[in-house]
């Protein structure tokens, strides 16, 4: 999830378990533990009610407010990293616990290029390090903003260790991480430069930032119906379990999203560019687009999002106001 360095969250200060490597309670991280070899890592999400009012940054405002996973696909000495929260002292919490687990060899996959899915990325420094090429064009250009903490603010993400493989688009990276089969998909969702994980045998996706509870974050509403069709070309792949980056921990516990997460994540979307050119579009609340899937257990309700969505209007109404609403294809 991008910040959301426009709008005015409450702080938090959560502890899941708190890690002497982590840097406060806050970014305190646990490990979820998915099946023999995937592990879910989580921080933050709140409840409203315990968060103070105070100053914030956009580690705050993007993941541990919406709450924040990364993922460990391993087995025997080797393990699949798929992004490495805000800030090294996570990720090295981490991947300390991955070398007790006896992991020796470590692979980084990073999801795109907003900064709190790679904050980390120095503790992979001697890794083999795999994006997207159009991540690695993105963290090359603005390599010198994340650095002085100009992108999106302090804190500076520094040294930024960029990925040192690229994934071309329409390609398909396969990875055997022991007996383990992951295949890595470069998706134009949520920003252009996506890649998500697909382990086939498990019938299961990583999503990173694709698709999220309660609603996505719309970081490049111009593209949302190219958007909208990826995602449906995306749900025929044959996973049937979700597991988001920023998701309810509960649900990731148990083993994931349904193929609903998708359904509500595309009515979401499309909904925003429908309504558009209504009078009140920057007044419509977010129950009033996300309500069905919510009565349905597709999304649950999550009090950050509640900005996120005011964020998503204002950036739909700024690109849609001038144009045509397009014709959605309907079919799943």
């Amino acid at each position: 999830m991008k910040s959301l360095a426009s709008f005015a969250l409450a702080a938090s200060s959560l502890a899941l378990a708190a890690p002497a490597a982590a840097e406060d309670a806050a970014h305190a991280v646990r490990a979820i533990p998915i099946n023999d070899h995937l592990t879910a890592f989580y921080q933050g999400r709140p409840d409203e009610a315990s968060v103070p009012p105070g100053p914030r940054q956009w580690p705050d405002l993007g993941a541990i407010f919406v709450g924040v996973a990364t993922y460990a696909v391993h087995d025997g000495d080797t393990a699949l990293v798929y992004d490495t929260f805000t800030d090294p002292a996570s990720a090295k919490w981490v991947r300390d616990w991955l070398t007790k687990a006896g992991v020796r060899r470590f692979i980084l996959a990073t999801s795109h290029w907003h900064l709190d899915h790679i904050g980390g990325n120095t503790v992979y420094a001697d890794s083999m390090r795999f994006a997207t090429d159009a991540t690695r064009m993105k963290l090359t250009e603005k390599r010198a903003a994340i650095e002085s903490g100009t992108e999106e603010g302090p804190p500076a993400i520094r040294p930024l260790i960029l990925p040192n493989i690229g994934i071309a688009p329409g390609s398909v990276v396969t990875l055997m991480i022991g007996s383990v089969r992951a295949e890595l998909h470069p998706v134009a969702i949520h920003s252009a430069d996506g890649l998500v994980i697909e382990l086939p045998d498990d019938k299961l996706l990583l999503a990173g930032d694709t698709l999220e509870d309660t609603a996505t974050f719309i970081a490049e509403p111009q593209s949302i119906p190219q958007q909208y069709k990826a995602l449906g070309a995306m749900r025929g792949w044959g996973f049937t379990k979700i597991l988001p980056n920023h998701g309810n921990p509960a649900v990731i516990a148990a083993g994931g999203y349904g193929i609903g997460l998708i359904d509500a994540t595309r009515a979401y979307i499309r909904a925003l560019v429908e309504h558009s050119h209504d009078a009140d579009f920057q007044k419509q609340s977010l129950v009033s687009f996300v309500g069905d899937a919510i009565k349905r257990g597709d999304v649950s309700l999550w009090w950050p999002y509640r900005d996120a969505h005011a964020n998503n209007l204002a950036v739909v109404a700024k690109a849609w106001k001038d144009q045509p609403i397009p014709t959605f294809d309907a079919a799943p």
